[in-house]
């Protein structure tokens, strides 16, 4: 299929749906190939409205069903890349919105063979749709890369309101069409030492995957970190996820937004040790990094790991763990600048709280014992006939 037959049945999604039709639920009928997504269950809903349309006979809505202005939904579809590869895909829609309180915007995200590193991404963050307004065009426009795997888009609201689409248009464009990608190119200062007036900026390449530490498998350098959603830092030095949670670092104190929970930590280092403490969504976090050991506890989860001077760790890595006899039961590296005497607060944050406070299994260990199976069923054979086996 070339891109303009894919370009007609996404443009035909919209109007697939008969106008104001209803499942049998009661609940509002979405658009085929659209669904919604959402921080935790019906907090926001989708469906058809033919009395609020831009440009088209009828448009698609996202609304919040609470008062809650932590959570965010978003409306979206989800694509093969393969038609695009290659390209410099624009992806726009004719919105209006009413009463939002918080921010709306159209965003897209490119993947590639790991969903944990966006090829490319862009929410309108930086141009967010804020109050009430009426029918606008806006857009994003991202590369699409050879490596691309899936397209993802759609409109997105974090708080509450409403707002509706319609006119949705995907259309390859060519190089004089500025990309909006949040993780393109930004100037960053190098955080490995003092900086004076006549340093230049540190730059950081398009989707640099040249890690400085790492925690586990979430690895950070000057301009990202690379969690299971991603933070990226602007040029006014704040960094934001792809769901556009801010996390601001002011001296020694990360504070912001993380996991739909409010952060205000201080970080402590200059020696062997690093302390961070302070609040996460209430409860207080004590974390250490020391030669010996690593302590990470939140509310009532604690992980303390002893490290492991085995010679087979990395010679940048701390490796911390947990063992049951041969078994590893918990395990946790610590590598590179989260290690430094001067670590990255705000990307250490992350990473830290990206593990979680519960123990991990390390990859292609032997599982934990558990009790014998006596179940009767658990043991029979599928041969037919009785068993002789008793529990």
């Amino acid at each position: 299929m070339d891109f303009r037959k894919k370009l007609a049945a996404l443009l035909l999604a919209l109007a697939a749906t008969a106008a104001g039709a209803q499942p049998s639920d009661g609940a509002p009928k979405l658009p085929v190939g659209w669904y919604v997504t959402e921080s935790a269950p019906k907090r926001y809903e989708a469906g058809v409205d033919n009395s609020a349309r831009c440009e088209g006979t009828r448009s698609a809505y996202l609304r919040s069903l609470t008062q809650d202005e932590n959570g965010y939904g978003t409306f979206m579809q989800a694509f093969g890349a393969q038609d695009f590869r290659g390209k410099r895909l624009r992806f726009s829609a004719a919105v209006r919105f009413k009463d939002v309180d918080g921010w709306a915007g159209l965003w897209m995200r490119v993947e590639g063979p790991d969903p944990k590193q966006p090829l490319a991404f862009d929410n309108m963050q930086s141009r967010a749709l804020v109050g009430t307004a009426g029918c606008k065009r806006y857009d994003v426009v991202l590369d699409v890369p050879k490596e691309a795997t899936t397209i993802m888009a759609g409109l997105i609201m974090s708080g509450t309101g409403q707002a509706w689409l319609d006119g949705v248009r995907f259309e390859p464009v060519d190089a004089s069409v500025p990309v909006t990608d949040l993780l393109a190119s930004r100037p960053v200062v190098a955080s490995t030492g003092p900086a004076s007036l006549d340093d230049e900026p540190f730059p950081v390449a398009k989707n640099d995957q040249v890690p400085l530490g790492r925690v586990g498998d979430v690895w950070f350098n000057h301009g990202r970190v690379a969690a299971d959603k991603p933070y990226t830092k602007r040029t006014d030095g704040v960094w934001v996820s792809i769901l556009a949670e801010e996390i601001f670092e002011h001296g020694i104190e990360v504070t912001g937004t993380y996991a739909q929970r409010p952060l205000d930590l201080k970080v402590k280092a200059g020696g062997p040790r690093t302390l961070i403490d302070g609040t996460w969504g209430g409860e207080a976090i004590n974390i250490l990094i020391s030669p010996e050991k690593l302590v990470m506890r939140w509310g009532r989860l604690t992980r303390e790991l002893p490290r492991d001077k085995s010679p087979q760790v990395d010679a940048t890595c701390n490796r911390y763990q947990v063992t049951n006899g041969p078994r590893v039961t918990d395990q946790l590296d610590v590598c590179g600048a989260a290690l430094g005497t001067r670590p990255p607060s705000a990307q250490l944050v992350v990473a830290l709280l990206a593990n979680g406070f519960r123990p991990t299994l390390p990859p292609q260990t032997f599982p934990i014992p558990q009790p014998p199976v006596r179940s009767r069923q658990a043991l029979d054979t599928e041969r037919g006939g009785s068993s002789t086996v008793t529990p």
